[in-house]
């Protein structure tokens, strides 16, 4: 039982007039959810932090129902994929619905850009597949799970991209997610963070872009150390725990990006 029922529950015990209705996220979680959501073969280069036999990212951190966010994919060498695109939340302990199957699609190799000004890496890929967000996609963190299909049993890699779905509906918690420190601490293609510049992490020297794919977690990696987050920022080792606990027990919640809270009109717009 959630803690909002549980309540109820006691409030009607008391005699009191307490209503209850499901909310969003509760009949989301009744649906089935899918055990195979977690990255099964992935394999990272020797700088241990990007996966170039497939990796990609969103053209957005976040998008609304109905409107379009590209996915850009490189394969090296190029080869067939597809993209498994999943929900996170409880549903049942397995933490994860499986929305869309798109696929196969053809794989190209795309280029690793030379470093530009303040070490800033910006790739400007080829769009591999544009996705409009179904009107039924409740708000939510969502993966991209990427997979080669090469074919002839010769072994397949994965890796992830990852997205927000924002929506406009008041609700009693708003879960930000910290797109921004993802990026800050992302090596990708190798050491090229804000904090891995040779001239130190406390300067204006170091320039980050979302115009790149998040390599493995790397602000902990001598404690995480995790290859199974490659393309997903910080999200599954640090924030996912959150939103599991927040959709096991029920809790009406909704979610955004950090950007998302630069202009009030899209940000504050939770009931407390």
């Amino acid at each position: 039982m959630s803690i909002a029922r549980f309540l109820v529950v006691v409030g009607w015990l008391l005699g009191g007039t307490v209503g209850w209705a499901e909310n969003p996220i509760e009949r989301e979680n009744r649906l089935p959810g899918a055990r195979d959501w977690q990255l099964t073969r992935v394999r990272v280069d020797a700088a241990g932090f990007r996966s170039p036999w497939i990796e990609g990212y969103c053209s957005r951190q976040s998008v609304g129902a109905g409107e379009t966010i590209d996915i850009k994919v490189s394969t090296n060498p190029p080869l067939p994929f597809q993209i498994e695109f999943f929900r996170m939340g409880y549903y049942g302990g397995r933490g994860a619905r499986l929305m869309q199957t798109v696929g196969p699609l053809q794989g190209i190799t795309q280029p690793t850009p030379s470093p530009g000004e303040k070490n800033l890496h910006e790739c400007r890929w080829e769009t591999s597949h544009s996705l409009t967000i179904p009107d039924d996609w409740l708000s939510g963190v969502y993966l991209g799970r990427l997979t080669t299909l090469p074919g002839d049993e010769a072994p397949y890699w994965q890796s992830y991209v990852i997205f927000v779905v924002r929506d406009d509906r008041p609700a009693d918690i708003l879960f930000q997610c910290s797109e921004n420190t993802w990026q800050a601490y992302n090596r990708w293609p190798d050491n090229f963070s804000i904090y891995t510049h040779p001239k130190g992490n406390q300067g204006p020297w170091a320039d980050v872009s979302f115009d790149r794919p998040y390599g493995r977690e790397a602000q902990h990696n001598g404690v995480v150390n995790d290859p199974l987050t490659v393309g997903s920022g910080e999200f599954l080792p640090f924030e996912f725990p959150l939103a599991y606990w927040l959709e096991l027990h029920g809790y009406d919640v909704s979610y955004c990006c950090n950007s998302d809270m630069l202009t009030p009109d899209r940000g504050l717009k939770c009931k407390t």
